[in-house]
């Protein structure tokens, strides 16, 4: 399995009108013991966490059943930290 793989199965628990941030796709990949081994394996070297979770948001919008709606959601980083990232919603 790859992570693009990982992420459409995540994408497809939801609901059509559902709403998420790209941080709930990320912190499933972590939490998650059946994807958290391909997130970390698809990790680049030399790349920063924040690069890496930024490319899993452009990742997520890859995807047709997706519609960004949001560049300034705000919730919770894998560090505990509330910051800006994209609010999507399920078709």
């Amino acid at each position: 399995m790859e992570l693009k793989d990982c992420i459409k199965t995540i994408l497809d628990e939801f609901k059509p009108g559902d709403y998420f941030d790209s941080h709930t796709i990320i912190n499933e990949l972590r939490a998650n013991k059946d994807y958290h081994f391909v997130y970390m394996q698809e990790y680049p070297k030399n790349c920063t966490v924040a690069k890496y979770h930024s490319e899993i948001s452009r990742m997520i919008g890859t995807f047709d059943c997706v519609e960004s709606i949001s560049e300034s959601a705000k919730s919770h980083t894998i560090y505990g930290k509330i910051s800006e990232n994209k609010l999507w919603q399920k078709k």
